[in-house]
């Protein structure tokens, strides 16, 4: 096979590829944008590579015990449905565990959650239940329920399905340079 055509043809394909990841999820509409985000948090929790939709512990450079939640921040800046002002949200949320871990050694953090998975569950939920679906178990589907549209920003009532059961939230969005982004999700109705 010829390998002049190869280089060209696989910067193409990475090009193509990369087209269709970074249209993921682009929000047409208050809808699109709020069912965009828990498409992406179902698929990634199914998954379970942590890291991808939540703050994960790693230890710091001089042993002490920190949260790193960059990827998950990267991966809802690339959804291209969320705001800043929902990142800033996420950022406070994983506040009270990082507070909580200042003064707590990784070899101390490591031995306790090995023993028991539930002894940070107060200062971090996160850790025993995936955040946006309230549970300990993935989620199977979103259907939006009603749609409340103003000028510049919207609210979106969905229903998150796993089997027969059912649970609601209302997802909170505005027009923010063209595109509909999440500024906030209502988990209790």
């Amino acid at each position: 096979m010829n390998t002049y055509f190869l280089l060209p043809l696989m910067r193409l394909l990475f090009l193509i590829g990369f087209l269709m990841i970074s249209s993921f999820c682009k929000a047409q509409s208050p809808a699109d944008a709020a069912t965009c985000f828990y498409e992406w948090y179902i698929k990634a929790i199914k998954g379970r590579n942590v890291k991808e939709h939540t703050a994960i512990v790693k230890k710091g450079p001089k042993g002490e015990t920190v949260l790193d939640y960059e990827l998950y921040l990267h991966n809802l800046d690339s959804l291209g449905c969320i705001a800043d002002t929902f990142k800033q949200s996420e950022i406070a949320r994983f506040q009270s565990c990082q507070d909580y871990f200042k003064e707590i050694p990784f070899a101390i953090y490591y031995d306790q959650v090995d023993n028991d998975a539930f002894t940070y569950d107060v200062p971090c939920p996160f850790f025993t239940q995936y955040h946006w679906v309230s549970d300990m178990e993935p989620w199977e589907s979103i259907v939006v329920l009603e749609s409340k549209v103003k000028a510049n920003s919207a609210e979106i009532q969905l229903e998150l399905a796993s089997g027969a059961y059912r649970q609601k939230r209302v997802v909170f969005v505005r027009l923010i340079d063209g595109k509909w982004q999440i500024i906030k999700i209502s988990q209790g109705l």
